[in-house]
């Protein structure tokens, strides 16, 4: 019966991806810290809550899994909010580089032709520069907000597989044109076990998110961060 059961677990640990990992923790530690930046900080509940108010906005804009989403911003809460509601309905996040220039911007947006836009407030005159046909863009700031006001904080249903792409991030190829590197669900969770074990990295251990999230490093370690119960800081 043990070995069943030992079985059944091993079983179910492979079919974990990274939308599944971080409700866990919301499950497991509901008022533990999650995400804090100079004006706010949310618990994993509190969290959890505006994840699926974005994934459920993302799929009453059409959204589906597999489609991807882009994203053009500096590091802020938001950032993360939207890779996990992304994750949750199996949609990709490519993380765009806001310190290309705009014919090196669209490159990236053509290579991935996402089905919608997120954009700082920052970055909006730049996003104006590129040729997105119809690709819808919201802006952060009130626009985004009012949007997920109105969303419902109902768990999405999540058709995600731990094969299925979670991440595009962008390399620098050999050609000077950026490649856009594709990390699935399960790929982010093999490579956070291996950055913690190596690290001596503790479950409650906060990270600081200060490189940018466009990048693996920031992005990578606030991941492993949010899907074993610590707390980050952008």
């Amino acid at each position: 019966m043990a070995k069943n059961t030992a079985g059944a677990l091993i079983a179910r640990s492979a079919q974990s991806t990274v939308a599944s990992m971080f409700l866990d923790r919301v499950r497991w530690s509901p008022n533990a810290p999650a995400l804090e930046d100079a004006s706010q900080s949310l618990s994993y509940a509190e969290l959890n809550e505006q994840v699926n108010r974005i994934a459920n906005l993302l799929l009453g804009l059409g959204v589906s899994r597999g489609d991807r989403v882009a994203l053009l911003a500096e590091n802020n809460i938001e950032y993360l909010q939207c890779m996990l509601g992304a994750a949750k309905i199996g949609a990709i996040l490519a993380c765009q580089n806001w310190r290309l220039a705009a014919t090196e911007l669209q490159h990236c947006m053509t290579l991935v032709g996402p089905v919608l836009l997120l954009c700082s407030s920052d970055y909006m005159n730049l996003a104006k520069q590129l040729q997105l046909d119809d690709i819808p863009i919201i802006a952060f700031g009130e626009e985004f907000d009012g949007h997920i006001a109105n969303a419902s904080t109902n768990e999405p249903d999540s058709p995600t597989e731990p094969e299925d792409p979670l991440l595009i991030i962008y390399t620098s190829g050999t050609t000077g044109l950026p490649k856009g590197a594709v990390l699935s669900h399960r790929a982010e969770v093999i490579r956070n076990i291996v950055v913690r074990a190596e690290f001596s990295i503790a479950s409650r251990d906060t990270y600081v998110a200060w490189t940018p999230l466009f990048h693996m490093g920031a992005m990578e370690l606030s991941i492993g961060t949010l899907i074993t119960g610590g707390k980050v800081i952008v």
